[in-house]
């Protein structure tokens, strides 16, 4: 299977209003249409679940064939997909004019990403190992490829289908660059391939059915998750081949992370395969075997960190009461742990860097400046990898820590720039691993624990009160059947030495003797300490090994508490259960000095009049708090302009920057460009009761999810496509004051917010 690159202004369009709505990576990544969306433009929403009833997850092809969004409804063959097709013409049409403007400043990225491609996937380069890895067989079809410069992420890629076939992929050039958009490339190729309808019987899928069969839903997602896996780490290993540095999106992208177990056992057989050690028969076969050796559950389900919290604590705790044994133990678990914990808080700070393309670096030394800028070039976890190698560990940590704690105030760092510090300390010695690992379980960023991208945390804060409070039956029912037993193990032998006389039993039978040298040095680990160890490291015999994706159920490291027998294939009671689905603890990071308010009301000052408002501190006391703050100057903000504290009123001599006849009229912003803010966000405040039935409606503004600032709007017509999306905090008070907002939302030039005047009981 081939490509061919094309190019598409529709269907750029189309990708770049959608990851406007609905597949923005967060607030923080910046925003070409102004929120709150209008109404035309929320229509794109409708049409999408419209077409979704059709043609699944994929998006029509027709869309790429068009000239002009008007054209997309003379291009429909399918009568099912008319409604929507109507309804993103609509969207399409009004977005246009505002989004044809922001999709040039990304062409000459676009221009490096086709010559790119081009040369990593030379179709003689991957073509036959691709098929051969996959099984399939090369039918001589011809995708079409669109490198477009703005997608909706997850997952930045996606196929274009008509009539229920693959006639096309795209990849957002703008996230994915070099050798990680050839990867991204090559995988949705390798997908294609898989689904191309012919099926011989070396093709991947029915090998896997043959070997692993079974309908339940566990080992259904078994097999799923690890084509997946073999698709991605055959596309990683070919990319591989061109550029020796790469390193595969199944790693920096997540999913060596999510299902650690089963990456392990895939990658441990199948790089050989690719390597050409072995053949593919011999390696389907070894992979097989491990993992039939545990039930499907044990590979699909997610690592629990609250477990491996438990057994260190357990563990630390019978070393210092001078278990030899448990210290042996832990001595030989240690560096591994390390390496792990290390891995995982590497690949997140590097995730989390991306958070800041938008921050404002203007009033920062240049150095940070520029880190921040070079970080986003592309996907942050990859640019990380490269900017740390380059910089070395210490100095970009310490630009991590500053970037964090600096212009990443206002989207949430001051939570990472302790992870990013304590991660810099142990590269450079200055942590024992013991104190790693224990910052590591209790150092918590804005959401929780730190562990909850990818790992099940929902238990996590439990163990770490239990650990604080010495509450060592809670800890064990936590830890790993191995960690247990020799907790009880410890006790037995307590009770064989109160109840020993030595004159007539003999001396009691020697514990086994804890290795010599410092348990957990520093330089132990340095090597390892930002890459997790090699396959040989972890489990040198199969599943005996000591770190987390080599462990078998029940022993110390594994990440589960079950007995082994719960993961015995053959007697596995929740083997035919539902899959368990993974739910992240999500903490809504509210201000601990929260003034109350029975009722508050407000007056706006403008050139067109007064504007009298009634605000709703019982259904929105943060926003309230916030709003009243920003307007008597009593809470602390960052000017945008200067990057210092600002003194005063926030909104006195703003502007209505945006103003929508018939919608809404929207200031706050003292840049007065619709990106500027107080310095700080706040989370929504979402009333179930509340919407924007009537007119005259105030809210805030907001990039995203939970990122209010300091931007609020007026609505001047029912506008129920805002529902759910935005805090709903007061109303405009009387016909005078309708009248103003009405005036405003006329004008053709900015209208000056003179000043607030607030009375608060």
């Amino acid at each position: 299977m081939k490509f061919r690159q094309k190019r598409s202004t529709t269907l750029d369009l189309a990708l770049a209003l959608q990851r406007e709505l609905i597949g923005r990576a967060g607030s923080w990544e910046p925003n070409f249409l102004p929120r709150p969306f209008t109404p035309e433009t929320d229509l794109f929403r409708a049409g999408l679940t419209s077409w979704a009833r059709t043609v699944g997850s994929g998006l029509p092809a027709f869309l790429a064939a068009a000239r002009r969004p008007e054209d997309l409804l003379t291009l429909v063959d399918d009568d099912r997909l008319r409604p929507g097709t109507e309804l993103v013409t609509t969207a399409l049409t009004a977005a246009a004019p505002t989004l044809t403007d922001a999709l040039p400043l990304f062409e000459e990225v676009r221009k490096q990403a086709v010559v790119e491609v081009n040369d990593f996937l030379a179709p003689e380069r991957y073509l036959a190992p691709l098929c051969a890895a996959l099984g399939t067989v090369d039918t001589g079809r011809t995708l079409d490829l669109h490198l477009v410069p703005l997608a909706p992420y997850p997952p930045a890629t996606g196929f274009l289908t008509a009539a229920g076939k693959a006639t096309g992929v795209y990849a957002d050039c703008r996230r994915f660059r070099g050798s990680t958009l050839a990867d991204a490339v090559l995988t949705m190729l390798g997908w294609a391939q898989l689904k191309s309808g012919n099926i011989p019987e070396s093709h991947l899928s029915t090998e896997l059915v043959r070997r692993m069969p079974g309908g339940a839903p566990y080992q259904r997602r078994l097999r799923v998750i690890l084509t997946k896996i073999l698709v991605e780490v055959t596309a990683g290993h070919l990319v591989r081949a061109v550029d020796a540095a790469h390193r595969p999106c199944a790693d920096v992208l997540g999913t060596k992370w999510r299902y650690p177990r089963l990456h392990a056992v895939a990658e441990r057989h199948w790089s050989r395969y690719l390597d050409g050690d072995i053949d593919r028969d011999e390696a389907l076969t070894a992979m097989v075997r491990d993992l039939t050796a545990h039930s499907p559950r044990w590979f699909v389900d997610h690592v629990d960190p609250s477990s491996l919290a438990a057994d260190f604590y357990l563990l630390e705790w019978l070393t210092a009461a001078g278990d030899r044994t448990a210290a042996a133990r832990l001595f030989r678990w240690l560096p591994h742990l390390c390496a792990e914990l290390a891995g995982h808080l590497d690949n997140v700070i590097g995730n989390e860097l991306g958070h800041y393309e938008r921050a404002r670096t203007q009033h920062h030394p240049q150095e940070l400046a520029d880190f921040i800028t070079e970080i986003n070039q592309g996907d942050s976890r990859v640019t990380w990898q490269r900017l740390r190698r380059e910089r070395g560990h210490g100095r970009a940590l310490q630009l991590a820590t500053e970037a964090f704690a600096g212009p990443g105030i206002e989207f949430g760092g001051e939570a990472w720039a302790p992870v990013a510090a304590m991660v810099r300390r142990y590269v450079l010695h200055e942590l024992p691993d013991r104190v790693f690992v224990d910052q590591c379980f209790t150092l918590e960023h804005n959401n929780g624990s730190l562990f909850d991208k990818y790992h099940d945390t929902s238990t996590m804060r439990e163990v770490l009160d239990a650990q604080a409070a010495t509450d060592l039956d809670k800890l064990l029912t936590h830890a790993s059947a191995e960690a247990r037993e020799l907790w009880h193990g410890q006790h037995r032998q307590d009770r064989i030495s109160a109840e020993h006389h030595p004159l007539w039993l003999g001396p009691p039978s020697p514990a086994a003797t804890a290795p010599t040298g410092p348990t957990g040095s520093a330089a132990s680990t340095a090597s390892t300490a930002l890459t997790a160890p090699s396959e040989a490291a972890i489990a040198p015999s199969g599943w005996g090994g000591a770190g987390l994706p080599g462990n078998a159920p029940g022993t110390v490291g594994c990440g589960d508490r079950s007995d082994p027998s719960a993961y015995d294939p053959s007697r596995d009671p929740l083997r035919d259960s539902p899959v368990r689905v993974r739910h992240t603890v999500v903490r809504r990071p509210f201000s601990s000095s929260l003034r109350i308010y029975r009722a508050v009301t407000a007056v706006l000052h403008t050139e067109h009049g007064d504007i009298h408002l009634t605000l709703r501190p019982d259904e929105a006391p943060y926003t309230v708090d916030n709003f009243v703050g920003l307007a008597t100057g009593s809470r602390t903000w960052t000017d945008p302009l200067t990057g210092t504290t600002g003194e005063g009123g926030f909104y006195d001599g703003t502007d209505f920057h945006r103003r929508v006849p018939g919608f809404v009229v929207q200031g706050g912003d003292r840049l007065g460009t619709g990106h500027g803010s107080a310095g700080y966000r706040i989370p929504d405040e979402i009333h179930p009761e509340r919407d924007f039935a009537r007119p005259f409606q105030l809210a805030m503004a907001n990039l995203g999810r939970d990122s209010t600032g300091s931007q609020f709007f007026i609505t001047l017509a029912p506008a129920p496509h805002l529902d759910g999306h935005y805090t709903l905090f007061g109303e405009v008070t009387g016909t005078p004051s309708e009248n103003v907002v009405s005036e405003i939302a006329d004008s053709p030039t900015a209208v000056r917010l003179n000043r607030v005047t607030v009375a608060t009981a």
